[in-house]
């Protein structure tokens, strides 16, 4: 989960950073925390965060500006409004921010604001593992497949490898079905991912290579054409 602070006040953005490392630490969660001391900062930053602390008023771009350029560039994220001044709520609406905190900030608030983000985003997450132990939640989206191992199971990532302590078919069951499909007794694959197949292999998007099961030949092109005949998004 990464999460952006942006503040002008260097005590308050320590002050929440410190409460959001408590929680990252007490519920064991996978959090990356950045800093910003101003609206243009933010803006220029090349990271997509989940969550946007925002001060509603700070020196040069405000919070509310900032958070309209963010969804100007449709980058899709949680926006935290933070302020002294609550008149400023209603204004806040045309962002559509997930919260609106008036300072002072508690441990107990941002705990219930972390569980309902969880909460809320358990549909595009759909597997959580222990990975270094720190729960991770991945996004279906982001898999390009999964192998099994026996009674366990790997989840790769364009960017990662993480393992389930889930069976390959109980894995598989957590995942949109319409884009998740086992094509081998071993390899359950997102057809979102596959770039070009034969009778024995897909060749995957990053460049790896996944077997097709002899009996599953001809069903795996089917399966294929027709999805890729009615799905033309990624999900």
């Amino acid at each position: 989960m990464l999460i952006a602070i942006c503040d002008d006040e260097k005590a308050f953005r320590e002050h929440l950073k410190e409460i959001l490392l408590k929680s990252k630490s007490r519920n064991r969660l996978d959090i990356t925390i950045s800093e910003f001391e101003n609206g243009e900062k933010l803006l220029n930053s090349e990271r997509i965060f989940d969550i946007v602390f925002l001060d509603y008023q700070m020196t040069g771009i405000n919070g509310f500006e900032a958070a309209k350029k963010l969804r100007t560039k449709n980058i899709v994220c949680s926006i935290v409004f933070i302020t002294n001044f609550p008149q400023f709520m209603i204004d806040s609406f045309e962002v559509q921010p997930f919260r609106f905190f008036i300072k002072p900030i508690t441990e107990e608030k941002i705990s219930e604001l972390l569980n309902l983000y969880i909460k809320q985003q358990k549909l595009l997450y759909p597997i959580t593992v222990i990975n270094n132990n720190e729960q991770k939640m991945i996004k279906a989206q982001d898999i390009l497949y999964l192998e099994g191992n026996g009674k366990y199971c790997t989840i790769r990532t364009a960017t990662d490898t993480y393992y389930s302590s889930k069976t390959l078919s109980q894995t598989h069951k957590l995942l949109p079905q319409h884009c998740f499909y086992r094509s081998h007794k071993s390899y359950v694959v997102n057809l979102y991912s596959i770039d070009s197949h034969n009778n024995h292999t897909a060749l995957l998007t990053n460049g790896e290579l996944i077997k097709i099961g002899h009996s599953k030949a001809s069903e795996f092109s089917l399966v294929l054409r027709e999805f890729n005949k009615n799905y033309y998004f990624k999900v």
